[in-house]
């Protein structure tokens, strides 16, 4: 993972969009290659685990279900949840797998049904969604920005940090590492 806070998300947005999830075919495909990914023929009915990206593509083309668990992408309610857990926790408070783009996800799948469907509710929903977003991060960042002045920050404090969060930890530790040395500095 880049130590740079900004490029850490793009990997960690790289590295979800790559990860496997299990689609059912609900139609036959033909032998293809979809972005460079060599996808034989596949018979209806048949399980299969593919990038979220590639599954993605397929599911838009009508060709599969995503299954299982993978198919519960972030919900409006799952975001307020976390916030309010967030809010009342003292340190910090561990989020699912990949909440990231999972919430970047949500947003964008908002806006996409605004876009196609402008309704009260979905514009509320998303305004409410984006609010607790900005909450939950400005919760997070204080509690990051907290634990990166202490001399000896606790390994289960640093464990609950998403690889974005851990990027950004790191980058604020050096800068106030490096102004503490400098700042009591003789020269």
């Amino acid at each position: 993972m880049p130590t740079d806070p900004s490029e850490s998300i793009r990997y960690s947005q790289f590295f979800y969009e790559e990860e496997p999830i299990g689609v059912t075919f609900i139609k036959a495909f033909p032998a293809t290659s979809v972005g460079g990914f060599e996808l034989g023929a596949i018979e209806e009915g048949r399980e299969e685990r593919l990038p979220i990206w590639i599954a993605r593509v397929l599911e838009a083309e009508g060709f599969v279900k995503i299954s299982g668990e993978e198919s519960q992408a972030l919900k409006s309610t799952d975001l307020y949840k976390l916030c309010w857990k967030e809010e009342r926790n003292e340190g910090l408070s561990k989020l699912p797998s990949h909440f990231y783009p999972r919430l970047r996800r949500l947003l964008a799948t908002l806006n996409e049904a605004i876009k196609n469907n402008p309704t009260h509710t979905l514009l509320s929903e998303h305004r409410q969604s984006f609010m607790k977003a900005q909450d939950l991060v400005n919760c997070r960042l204080q509690k990051i920005l907290q634990l990166a002045r202490e001399r000896n920050p606790l390994r289960p404090s640093l464990d609950m940090l998403e690889p974005e969060e851990l990027a950004l930890f790191n980058s604020i530790r050096e800068a106030i590492d490096e102004w503490r040395k400098k700042i009591v500095s003789p020269e």
